[in-house]
């Protein structure tokens, strides 16, 4: 007789009951299934706790770096306006009566400013301070009161009243940072921060020097600005619940933080000659907030020195047995600032709900246990007890009783195995006949399938290509209508209120001379007025008015014309009434697009200005789509003056510059050729420039979509052509050609 064969994952010593074998393995899947469900709830909890603890992170240093863009511009915005009145001759900075009473009256349209002054060379100093009640009082150091630093109630006109508040005298401003540094650097830039003259409050002023025509320095601006105005604003963030924000400069002293401690300490007791000497810095590790003091002791320990953190950090560590995450953004406003805004969010906020989940995970799971047992215990008996009888009656029909009689079980199955095992042997053999002849129809079918899966990826290799193309056309068509509905709503509503000013100036300036030529008559012919008359006369400061406003009428004249050419600049670009073939003039769509991008040209911080040199052939009147082709000449110069920038900041040393050239290329088709002087594009980019959704600017500055739409625009809607040249180093050239009239398609 043939030997008992066991099943080959079991070794023959191991005889195993069938009750043990259906109950086991039924008790493990449950086990396991449980547990591997309640591990990933948990790590799907603590990944979902991650993703929002690092979303919070993310929308709470935006929300920083917002505010601090803001504030930080402030000084240098002022700085614009102080220069134009200078160089419109409305102040003299020789003048320092003139210049304080300036200051007195700019200071109220910066609301984030606390203090603006000039000072000279001759360690004067003039300017006008915001008082915590708001009110604005004139701080002056000059010869007349022995350079000594001195606080002036105003009156209603700015001018000096009694004295609430005088320094010591020989008060030297030129050794501050705020006039040394701008000096040594020769531009606009920050200073260092440094206390109050009261001492009790901390600020931080850049500087912008003055030079005349012979490039002589004759003083610089200031401006200041309290750093408890971005203490306010931090206090402000909800960051979760416990979570906290501060930030530091590389020196590892702290700007401003979200818990309202103060940046500084001060020592009221110290003997010193100057109050603001009371004033100590604060170091981000000796903060007395635990966390801001742990979080920047970890950073040190981590990057060993401030100065190494660079970008963007996500990092985490605890306090206390409690994980915490940090995140690091760096801050440059490109004009000295380099801060460190540091974001810190403890775990513990949002692992309370994660750990009750998993606590009820935990309960249900061993309450499904002691289910699965009882179900699989009873399963078992009423499965194996038939069987072990079938068992029974065959080993003794083996051993030669063949009288053998089982009790009929109620699993039908078991009652039809008897009868069904003779005839097993034959099913066998024509299952498996049947199998060869569904194997052989099989193959066929897959043959069929895989002819029809080829003609398939065609037609959607087809239709993708169809899909790409149109929605190319649908974004441009879009963009165009949204971008000319803007332009031209903007342009028409600018307009009507700048005519009416620019058209009523003049009449305000010849009522302005008439009215004083009667002043100036009424002071011939009554020199001695009314005592009444002779007061108002010098609280009004008559004589600065007569002389100021000619200038002022003047300035507001040239401001009114700027914007109107502005204006006729962003309807020449927008052409909206232009959305059919039009003949025009490309010269005049060149042209509005540089006054648009003209902000883009000027010259900024370590960059010098992006010079224009216009080559323009004599061309006649183009049939063209106006609006659209505008789109092309804004999305080629956009990126000629982007790749000028990069060029520069990669360190190339040259003269950015874009050249335009026109001409007639024959009698039907003309040519615009727009060249920058950049880095050029390398050889193995420059074949997809074309393609649409293709960019290599970084994520959120670019959609890859403007060459691909100028593409379609010229090509497509003009019959033209859009072609480009490169070579590494030399710049890029890009080459429209467009015919001088078109055929007109329907």
């Amino acid at each position: 007789m043939p030997e008992e064969s066991s099943p080959p994952f079991f070794p023959k010593l191991f005889k195993l009951p069938l009750q043990a074998i259906l109950i086991v393995p039924f008790v493990v899947q449950t086990v396991g299934t449980v547990g591997i469900v309640g591990y990933l709830s948990f790590r799907n909890g603590q990944k979902a706790v991650n993703d929002v603890a690092t979303q919070l992170r993310n929308e709470t240093s935006s929300r920083i770096a917002q505010n601090l863009t803001q504030l930080v511009a402030s000084p240098f915005q002022a700085f614009e306006s102080y220069e134009a009145a200078l160089s419109q001759n409305r102040i003299d900075v020789n003048n320092g009566r003139d210049i304080e009473k300036f200051l007195w009256r700019q200071l109220p349209a910066f609301r984030n400013l606390s203090l603006t002054a000039l000072i000279t060379t001759n360690q004067e100093f003039f300017g006008a301070e915001r008082q915590d009640d708001g009110a604005i009082v004139i701080r002056t150091s000059s010869v007349e009161n022995n350079r000594a630093l001195t606080t002036y109630r105003t009156n209603s006109s700015g001018s000096r009243l009694e004295v609430i508040n005088a320094g010591k005298p020989n008060f030297d401003p030129r050794k501050r940072p705020y006039y040394q540094i701008p000096v040594q650097q020769r531009e606009a830039t920050w200073g260092k921060v440094f206390p109050h003259i009261t001492g009790k409050t901390m600020y931080i002023a850049p500087g912008k020097p003055i030079y005349n025509w012979a490039g002589e320095l004759q003083g610089v601006w200031m401006a200041s600005l309290n750093l408890s105005m971005i203490g306010d604003f931090l206090r402000t963030l909800n960051i979760g619940k416990t979570g906290q924000s501060f930030i530091l400069e590389r020196s590892g002293k702290l700007i401003a933080t979200s818990t309202g401690e103060k940046p500084f300490r001060y020592y009221a007791d110290k003997v010193v000659q100057l109050p603001e000497e009371r004033v100590e810095r604060l170091n981000a590790i000796d903060s007395e907030n635990s966390t801001t003091q742990k979080t920047s002791q970890f950073l040190l320990e981590k990057f060993q020195d401030f100065d190494q953190i660079q970008g963007f950090q996500q990092l985490e560590f605890c306090i206390n047995g409690t994980r915490h995450l940090v995140q690091v953004t760096r801050f440059q406003d490109g004009r000295g600032i380099d801060w460190l805004v540091v974001v810190t969010v403890p775990e513990s906020d949002f692992m309370a709900q994660i750990n009750a989940n998993t606590q009820s995970t935990i309960l249900l799971s061993l309450l499904a246990l002691a289910i699965s047992l009882g179900i699989g215990i009873l399963t078992s008996r009423w499965i194996t007890q038939p069987i072990l009888q079938l068992n029974q009656a065959s080993s003794a029909m083996a051993a030669g009783s063949l009288s053998q009689g089982v009790t009929e079980s109620s699993v039908y199955e078991l009652q039809q195995l008897t009868q069904s095992f003779n005839r097993m042997a034959q099913q066998l053999q024509e299952s498996f006949n049947t199998l060869e002849q569904a194997n052989e129809q099989l193959e066929h079918r897959v043959e069929e399938r895989t002819a029809e899966l080829k003609v398939a990826k065609h037609e959607v290799e087809t239709a993708l290509r169809e899909l790409q193309l149109a929605q190319t056309k649908l974004i441009q068509s879009e963009k165009m209508s949204s971008l000319g509905l803007l332009v031209a709503g903007v342009a028409h509503e600018i307009n009507n209120p700048v005519n009416f000013i620019y058209g009523n100036l003049g009449y305000a300036d010849e009522y302005a001379q008439e009215l004083l030529k009667l002043v100036q008559a009424y002071q011939t012919y009554y020199p001695d007025p009314p005592a009444a008359i002779a007061q108002q006369s010098e609280a009004m400061d008559l004589d600065f008015m007569v002389n100021d406003l000619s200038k002022l009428i003047e300035s507001m004249k040239e401001g009114a014309r700027r914007i109107r050419q502005i204006v006729l600049a962003l309807r020449t670009f927008s052409r909206l009434d232009e959305a059919e073939v039009k003949s025009i003039n490309i010269h005049d769509g060149i042209d509005s697009t540089l006054v648009i991008l003209g902000n883009r040209l000027k010259p900024k911080p370590n960059h010098p200005q992006i010079e224009i040199l216009r080559n323009y052939g004599s061309l006649p009147l183009v049939e063209c789509y106006p609006g659209p082709l505008n789109q092309v000449f804004m999305n080629i110069l956009s990126n000629a003056i982007d790749a000028t920038e990069i060029a520069i900041e990669q360190g190339k040393q040259m003269t950015p510059a874009i050249s335009i050239h026109t001409a007639l290329i024959d009698e039907s088709r003309a040519q615009i050729r727009i060249r920058d002087n950049g880095n050029g594009i390398p050889e193995a980019i420059k074949q997809q420039i074309f393609d649409p959704f293709f960019t290599t600017k970084p994520i959120g500055s670019g959609t890859g979509m403007g060459l691909a739409i100028s593409y379609q625009i010229i090509s497509d809607r003009h019959q033209g052509a859009l072609s480009c040249s490169s070579q590494s180093g030399e710049g890029t050239e890009f080459v429209i050609e467009i015919p001088l009239t078109q055929k007109l398609r329907h």
